[in-house]
């Protein structure tokens, strides 16, 4: 156990070492890092919400900066977590003994050993009654509304452009131009509707792009009939909420689809291929 803990110790050391925080508290999400090879992704996570082992640290640390450039005060409700911004706020249950923090301020990086997920502060661990046993089961979760108060006005914009995968695609450049024009003309069936470039690939419509996701939550609401839905991807270092529509396996369909769309004031809709 000594040696357990003089591991933790020198890999949380280690990765406060590598960052140059400066000297104020600052809001920070951060970029990707390296400790102990393996590699950690910040990122905006308002629907984090795991289970897992969590440790408490405190008088080595005591009086020092954060990684965001606070001043860690041991006796002060506070955690490290890998890859939520900083601060983020989030509620911590104990699921040995069913204490809860409702809220806890993440302003630090950590723990980097054993699996953790958060590092509390000594304060902190009294409080969910585990400073003893050194680690506990414990469930954390993301509180959106109070996390986002922390978030810097540049950074709250809500809605991103993102470029078309596939603007449209032409039914006519499917077809060489020096085959002769009466192969051209076919009977219009439903086989020929579904045009062979989607074969084994999936046609989406995408109505829009945001970085918040109650925005993306509203659109679909509001897209309903349309069967829409959320597709969550990690780009540039944070959470991308796309609203979609499909897969749609006819291509006449989809520009009727999407021509609704333009009609009922979604100009961004464009065709996406998978």
């Amino acid at each position: 156990m000594l040696f357990g803990c003089s591991e933790t110790t020198f890999l949380i050391n280690s990765a406060k070492r590598i960052g140059s925080w400066g000297d104020e508290p600052t809001y920070k999400v951060g970029n990707p890092y390296k400790i102990n090879g393996k590699w950690y992704y910040p990122a905006v996570d308002y629907q984090y919400d795991e289970v897992g082992i969590a440790s408490w640290y405190g008088p080595g640390f005591h009086g020092k900066t954060t990684a965001n450039g606070e001043v860690f005060d041991q006796n002060k409700i506070s955690a490290a977590h890998r890859t939520l911004p900083m601060p983020s706020v989030v509620k911590v249950t104990n699921l040995e003994n069913g204490l809860v923090l409702e809220k806890v301020r993440i302003n630090d990086r950590g723990p980097f050993a054993r699996n953790r997920i958060i590092d509390l502060s000594k304060k902190a661990a009294e409080e969910l009654g585990f400073i003893k046993n050194g680690v506990a089961k414990v469930r954390v979760e993301i509180l959106e509304d109070e996390s986002r108060k922390y978030v810097s006005s540049d950074q709250k914009n809500n809605y991103v452009a993102e470029a078309a995968e596939v603007t449209e695609i032409n039914k006519k450049n499917l077809l060489s131009s020096s085959e002769p024009k009466e192969k051209v003309v076919e009977k219009k069936t439903e086989e020929n509707l579904e045009n062979s470039i989607l074969a084994n690939k999936e046609l989406l419509i995408q109505v829009g792009a945001f970085t918040d996701r109650r925005n993306a939550k509203t659109l679909t609401e509001k897209l309903s009939e349309f069967k829409a839905y959320i597709n969550r991807v990690f780009i540039n270092n944070k959470y991308l909420y796309r609203v979609r529509i499909g897969p749609i396996n006819n291509l006449d369909l989809a520009n009727d689809m999407k021509r609704k769309l333009f009609e009922l004031g979604y100009t961004s809709s464009h065709l996406v291929m998978k």
